[in-house]
């Protein structure tokens, strides 16, 4: 579980269970029909904005913004410093039985072993990266598109209970309940988009950056690789694609040898 995003749900969870049990009832803010035309509503229009596929994607991927997703670039950094070496020091071909988890390093070690030359090493993986960027790209889309919809699905969902409300005017005691069910849809849709569906983009774009980046780590090693740099070259190459946060971390080391 990402402990940021737990943080975040809790915190806010919390706040507005205190707010409405202050002063009213959890059920008292409860109601069906709000709740079908408020999320009903929002994903019907998503549907006529994307592709089917496309929206179950962009829900897959929301909910790993609860999961843990750390890339640590100057680990990134070492293992392609040390996969330089063994390149160097057995050859190409070593790189095929280099073990790691990461599809898009194991796609460009393939690459590599194969005999690939720097520029079309480069041209292959950059494609890649794109790919992954536009995927990513196009659920962040969905999920900020929704948290457009939501709120306006709210209102319409207000607008709705306002007429059947002005319908009943002959009976006075109806007018509070009726005022009120018709506003839980503007709460729910402004909650939703909010508290879960902009921050989720919020954070999917966050998180691509940073893979991003990490790819371009990659690619720039597997170039140098391919070209059978010195590693001590690739080092100082891989240096200037990293923040100076994480670079701070490898210069030190660096000093001491």
């Amino acid at each position: 579980m990402d402990i940021a995003t737990l943080i975040g749900v809790i915190v806010g969870t919390g706040l507005v269970l205190s707010s409405i049990l202050l002063k009213a009832s959890i059920s008292n803010f409860i109601d069906g029909s709000s709740i079908l035309i408020v999320f009903g509503g929002t994903v019907a229009a998503t549907l006529n904005s994307f592709p089917l596929s496309s929206v179950l994607g962009a829900f897959k991927i929301s909910v790993k913004i609860f999961t843990v997703h750390r890339i640590d670039l100057v680990q990134t950094l070492k293992d392609m410093i040390q996969i330089s070496a063994l390149a160097r020091k057995e050859g190409p071909l070593a790189l095929e039985k280099y073990e790691t988890s990461n599809e898009f390093l194991k796609k460009g070690l393939a690459l590599v072993a194969d005999g690939t030359k720097g520029p079309a090493v480069k041209k292959i993986m950059e494609l890649e990266r794109d790919t992954i960027e536009e995927r990513h790209g196009e659920s962040q889309l969905i999920l900020e598109k929704m948290g457009e919809l939501a709120p306006a699905w709210g209102m319409i969902g207000t607008l709705i209970g306002l007429v059947i409300m002005l319908l009943q005017l002959d009976d006075p005691s109806s007018i509070g309940p009726a005022m009120a069910v018709a506003l839980l849809t503007t709460f729910y849709g402004a909650m939703w988009a909010n508290f879960l569906l902009l921050p989720a983009a919020t954070k999917l774009e966050q998180r691509t950056k940073r893979e991003i980046l990490n790819d371009n780590l990659i690619i720039e090693a597997l170039v140098s690789i391919s070209e059978n740099e010195n590693p001590r070259l690739l080092q100082e190459r891989l240096l200037g694609v990293l923040p100076s946060r994480e670079r701070a971390a490898i210069l030190p080391a660096k000093t001491s040898k």
